[in-house]
């Protein structure tokens, strides 16, 4: 599966840990599109951004900008913003863990506490909701721009069961 943005765009707008994000970035990369955006999107819609990102709309919708609506002009942060939150709220729950010939353990050093599970789950929170904020902003575009996103489920026009389904936030 194609990832739809890249490792530096996921440093520009939520900064991952340096030394440690080239070795696991691909594989939360399409945890977070599969598990995160396809549920926002439905499977329909999120087929075709995965396969036309370059498209004009998806590529506008993809990167955010600016839209008029009603003689309004709004801005809206795009989907990369929304993909990379998310993608901070995985590394987040992940980032402590490590597989070994052992079995999954917690790297524990001297000079350091690890937070409790409490503030880690406070914290991945805290960043989904902002990733929900930044979704908003995404679904009124779409909403705005119905017409060009035949296969959104916000298109009242769409009538494909795949794209009907109900979307669920889920917290911790």
């Amino acid at each position: 599966m194609d990832i739809l943005w890249t490792q530096s765009q996921q440093q520009a707008i939520k900064k991952i840990s340096d030394n440690r994000i080239t070795a696991m970035f691909n594989t939360l990369a399409v945890e977070t599109q599969v598990n995160d955006l396809q549920p926002l999107l439905g499977f329909d819609f999120f087929q075709n951004i995965v396969q036309n990102p370059t498209g004009e709309w998806n590529k506008k919708l993809l990167d955010g900008g600016t839209y008029t609506y009603n003689d309004v002009t709004y801005f809206y942060s795009g989907l990369i913003t929304v993909l990379c939150y998310f993608f901070k709220a995985r590394w987040i729950a992940q980032s402590n863990e490590f597989d070994t010939f052992v079995g999954m353990v917690e790297k524990n050093l001297d000079d350091s506490n690890a937070l409790q599970i409490g503030a880690i789950k406070n914290r991945i929170n805290s960043v989904k909701k902002t990733a929900f904020k930044y979704w908003e902003e995404c679904k009124k575009f779409i909403i705005a721009n119905s017409s060009e996103f035949p296969y959104s489920k916000l298109n009242p026009l769409n009538t494909n069961i795949c794209s009907v389904e109900k979307r669920k936030a889920y917290y911790l």
